[in-house]
């Protein structure tokens, strides 16, 4: 039998294939802005930029302003039909500011490199290709469909977050264009992710003359770490790691503070929840006569889980990248991405559409050129996909 998603699969490919010089041309200018997270100045020259292009596909468009991190764009189009559909991408970068002046944009013709060419600015212009052949197509079966490109996710998004959430209450699913892996994979799940401060206050004395009148914040502390590592469960999922950033002051004096970084990973709320309990726990701990445990910090990204309704999107998307004849497996990850923040509000959520890459966050860094159009396509056709399907209106 003949699959009926086929013919406008290849339609669909051939438009965006028809345009991978423009797009090659969108990711290299693109690359080479210089989009730091915590540079306003280059993120702002960045955004005028990017503004045009939304601007070119039609969006009406809001600007957020943010004099710490930059604006957050977010383009709205509106159409003819019932869904409320949410696009996610950002464009700033873990690299330091100069960066793209040390290593700009390079391709050898089958890979590109250079600083976020993966994570996730092929994802921008993957974004704006799908759009763009959806335009020409004529298509618009969508109630709403918004576009966000934030500055700031690279560091937890603290400007763009409650946009974010804004957004997500009102959309029906949500589509996040981080980089797709090398194999192709897209992401169903993430990890959430806590941060926490323990600090162990002790008390102070001579090491030489008096030690026995002190209290080690540091070998309490080592306790509790070492307490901390066992809540470790690599094969559900949890993760705890703890690094003491610094503790005492001089050799020949009793440490009274102690201090320790500790970084969760958690695969499911109940799992989260559990976890950051226990640590909780073993911060009070009474592990040495004369210390106690201070802890601060929390939940900063809650888990992106799969649902029922993420699933009908995978699935959904499975059947367009069969008609394209293109992989796609599917992945989970332990990274985050504004995904979570849309998942907890128990919106779908399909991730890891971007363009295929590896490396990211290293100089290493690469993207896969000819999955730009083929994941545009893949992107185009999930969206028109999606959009008839009553059973992902919320």
């Amino acid at each position: 039998m003949t699959d009926p998603l086929e013919t406008p699969a290849q339609h669909m490919l051939a438009a965006t294939t028809s345009r991978a010089r423009e797009a090659t041309a969108l990711l290299e200018a693109l690359v080479n802005l210089d989009t730091a997270s915590r540079v306003p100045a280059g993120l702002l020259v960045a955004s005028g930029w990017i503004e045009a292009q939304m601007k070119s596909l039609g969006f009406a468009l809001e600007r957020h302003d943010s004099a710490e991190f930059g604006p957050t764009l977010m383009g709205r189009l509106t159409g003819r039909g019932a869904h409320r559909v949410l696009l996610l991408a950002h464009y700033d970068t873990v690299f330091e500011a100069g960066e793209v002046n040390r290593r700009p944009y390079r391709s050898d013709g089958v890979r590109a490199y250079g600083p976020g060419v993966a994570d996730m600015k092929g994802g921008i212009v993957v974004v704006w290709e799908a759009l763009r052949a959806l335009r020409a197509a004529g298509w618009d079966q969508f109630k709403t469909l918004t576009l966000i490109h934030n500055p700031d996710e690279e560091i937890g998004s603290p400007s763009s977050r409650a946009l974010i959430e804004q957004e997500g209450h009102n959309a029906d699913f949500c589509l996040v264009h981080e980089p797709g892996r090398p194999k192709g994979e897209v992401v169903v799940a993430r990890k959430g992710f806590a941060r926490f401060t323990l600090t162990v206050h002790g008390k102070a004395a001579h090491a030489g003359s008096a030690p026995q009148d002190g209290a080690s914040a540091v070998v309490a502390l080592s306790r509790k770490i070492v307490a901390l590592h066992a809540l470790n469960d690599y094969k559900g999922g949890l993760t705890v790691n703890g690094i003491v950033t610094h503790g005492g002051s001089k050799a020949n004096i009793v440490p009274d503070r102690a201090v320790a970084e500790i970084d969760v990973r958690i695969p499911t709320m109940a799992a989260g929840e559990q976890g950051m309990a226990r640590i909780d726990a073993i911060a009070k701990a009474d592990d040495l006569a004369g210390t106690r445990g201070e802890l601060s910090g929390g939940l900063d990204r809650p888990p992106l889980e799969q649902t029922d309704k993420s699933a009908r999107l995978l699935a959904l998307a499975r059947g367009a990248a069969a008609a394209l004849d293109i992989p796609l497996p599917h992945t989970t990850s332990g990274g985050v991405s504004d995904g979570n923040f849309v998942a907890a509000l128990g919106v779908p959520v399909l991730d890891g559409l971007g363009a295929c890459g590896a490396g990211y966050h290293s100089p290493d860094e690469f993207l896969i050129l000819e999955t730009i159009p083929q994941r545009a396509a893949l992107s185009a056709l999930l969206l028109q996909q999606a959009c008839s399907q009553a059973d992902l209106l919320r």
